[in-house]
């Protein structure tokens, strides 16, 4: 039988609530849908820690067959000294730490510009970046937008080795083309940052900050007619159909003083 649902969730920020419940099982069990898919799919920001996430994804899949698994901004964060000794200043060692502890749970996939088939659904993705493009449309210089960054976003002092301007666009191509890559073949596309900045909350549209948030996939968005895409960072829900048929989805999780009220939400394919 073909798959039917699956289960959508991102911005876990375990981080951020573990410490508010007395077990993961308990923090899990309040996220849960009243009837679970086979299949939950976590679009990104799980946690700042390796041993906290991997509790996580332990603790879902008492629920779930399985699961399928993006990299977030956060994810790459080392946040303090015995992280960054212990990675060696590299956020790219703690993705590689995080993988191999992911590859010891069966059911557990990392979507990281690779898909998988499942029940008759491709599901395809990487964790992509954010490019210049929004600030540019607001009039702003990419070298005024990178001051911004490092002023303003916790990526320039959490991430490492830091980056300059320069590497924030190599990662972001290197990201891009990884999602290129498996495109045309996946129906349901997830990325952590998202492709179109057409649900943008008002009150941010006119900020430069926004540029850190959002890439332009308006190439790819002309190619996905009928594909689902989902992606988080922005703790902005929003579920609707970009003109050329592709229908996106939020369903960010995100921070205790947000009050998102989220939970895990089904999507009906």
């Amino acid at each position: 039988m073909a798959l039917s649902t699956f289960d959508l969730i991102s911005d876990l920020h375990a981080d951020f609530w573990l410490d508010r419940y007395p077990t993961v099982d308990h923090f899990v069990d309040e996220l849960l849908p009243e009837e679970p898919s086979k299949v939950l799919v976590i679009a990104g920001d799980l946690g700042h820690l390796n041993s906290q996430n991997e509790r996580l994804i332990k603790s879902f899949k008492r629920i779930y067959d399985q699961i399928l698994v993006t990299f977030g901004n956060h994810d790459l964060y080392l946040d303090d000294y015995s992280e960054r000794c212990y990675f060696d200043n590299n956020s790219g060692n703690r993705i590689n730490a995080m993988k191999t502890l992911f590859r010891g749970i069966e059911g557990v996939t990392v979507l990281d510009g690779s898909c998988v088939l499942i029940d008759g659904v491709t599901f395809g993705g990487t964790g992509m970046w954010h490019d210049f493009s929004y600030g540019a449309t607001l009039g702003f210089s990419e070298s005024y937008l990178y001051d911004v960054w490092q002023v303003c976003m916790n990526d320039s002092n959490l991430i490492f080795p830091t980056k300059s301007r320069q590497d924030l666009k190599g990662f972001f191509e290197e990201e891009l083309t990884k999602l290129e890559a498996i495109f045309e073949q996946s129906q349901v596309i997830v990325t952590h940052v998202g492709p179109d900045a057409a649900s943008m909350p008002q009150m941010y549209k006119s900020s430069p900050v926004s540029t850190f948030f959002y890439f332009d996939g308006s190439n790819l968005l002309s190619r996905a007619h009928n594909k689902i895409w989902c992606y988080g960072h922005t703790h902005s829900h929003a579920d609707y159909h970009h003109s050329n048929g592709c229908r996106l989805i939020n369903n960010a999780f995100g921070y205790p003083r947000e009050r998102l009220q989220a939970k895990i939400r089904t999507i009906h394919l």
